[in-house]
């Protein structure tokens, strides 16, 4: 588990996916509490009157309820996480299983962005909504000015989970650990927060082509976020299927620049560099007369490389931080094996072809 991955998918794309699909709760929660401009008297309507200044004091006022708002959110999640963790603690999460959890969750996103950009109504139906209760129960809330109101929607927004958070649920389950489930979505959470605090304070003020424009940003990250979910689901099930394995078996693994084993008492032996980065050298041609030995050395790695796996094979290797894991293999049938981290994020392909091919 990499932390600072994390905390950076919440700061750079996070943020923007849960503010497209929680920002109604934000801007509810603000509907309440932001100042309203006095109405104008008919005496005044046909005389031109300067737009009153925003002080600071009221900018400062104004902000308080998206910190209430984005505090219960942070603690809702963190409680989440560790439920989680408990999930995954007692039931066993296989890569198999973690890589379809990993497509539902692409499906999800894909069908989000095909909706926001209203390419057929069916996608309205993968919209989650609140439910009904919860409806009728904010509407009645954002009718008061009190604290409670931006915190208890804050911690709704569990129920409305946008797509990146989702995936940030699945870490957590394969953690298999309460405490790690809730640092996993901590981590997320406060890593949205910036983003969310700014763009969900100005989205719910400024109208027009600001907010158009913004839905359009949205929809093209969510789109491209659930192919990269997609991408590391079919990796997590060794599927050739998965598109960065497509493009190698077009053009990597044919390359001549493709890494060669050197022979060692008859045994292919592949030394692959194991870094916070993923495998160096990822792309690999050996043959199917000889039994294969992968070295996998590692030096000051802490990222999720260290959960190494290749799927079709079964077999699952923690490395170590640093030190050097051998794994043997017996000679392979002619074709691709594809080798993966845990989490789908790096991966690499060892063609096996027939010798003298």
């Amino acid at each position: 588990m990499d932390v600072g991955i994390i905390f950076l998918t919440g700061l750079t794309t996070g943020g923007l996916t849960c503010l497209a699909i929680q920002g109604g709760l934000l801007a509810t929660a603000l509907a309440g509490t932001v100042a309203v401009q006095p109405p104008v008297s008919k005496k005044r309507k046909n005389h031109k009157t300067k737009p009153q200044p925003v002080t600071g004091i009221q900018m400062a006022k104004d902000v308080w309820p998206v910190v209430y708002f984005l505090a219960a959110k942070l603690l809702a999640y963190t409680l989440l996480g560790f439920l989680l963790g408990m999930l995954g603690a007692a039931v066993q999460i296989t890569p198999t299983i973690q890589g379809v959890m990993q497509i539902g969750v692409g499906l999800f996103m894909l069908a989000t962005a095909l909706n926001m950009f209203n390419v057929h109504p069916i996608f309205r139906y993968f919209v989650i909504q609140p439910p009904k209760a919860l409806t009728r129960l904010v509407r009645n809330q954002a009718k008061s000015q009190s604290v409670f109101t931006p915190a208890f929607l804050g911690f709704m927004t569990v129920l409305i989970p946008c797509g990146t958070t989702q995936a940030m649920e699945v870490l957590a389950i394969s953690t298999g650990n309460p405490a790690l489930g809730a640092l996993v979505m901590f981590i997320f959470v406060l890593g949205t927060s910036p983003t969310f605090l700014v763009l969900g304070f100005l989205a719910t003020r400024l109208r027009g082509q600001f907010q158009k424009g913004f839905a359009i940003a949205t929809a093209v990250l969510i789109l491209l976020l659930s192919l990269v979910s997609l991408n590391t689901g079919l990796n997590l099930l060794g599927s050739p299927l998965a598109p960065e394995r497509v493009w190698a078996s077009l053009f990597a693994v044919s390359s001549p620049y493709t890494s060669q084993p050197q022979i060692v008492d008859g045994i292919q032996e592949l030394t692959i560099e194991v870094s916070d980065r993923g495998y160096s050298p990822n792309y690999w041609t050996v043959t199917d007369d000889k039994p294969i030995r992968l070295r996998m050395v590692s030096e000051n790695t802490y990222g999720c490389a260290l959960a190494f796996t290749i799927p079709s094979l079964s077999i699952q290797r923690i490395l170590p931080i640093s030190g050097e894991e051998i794994i043997d293999l017996p000679p392979q049938s002619e074709g691709y094996l594809f080798f993966t981290c845990s989490m789908g994020m790096y991966s690499g392909t060892i063609r096996v072809k027939a010798e003298g091919a």
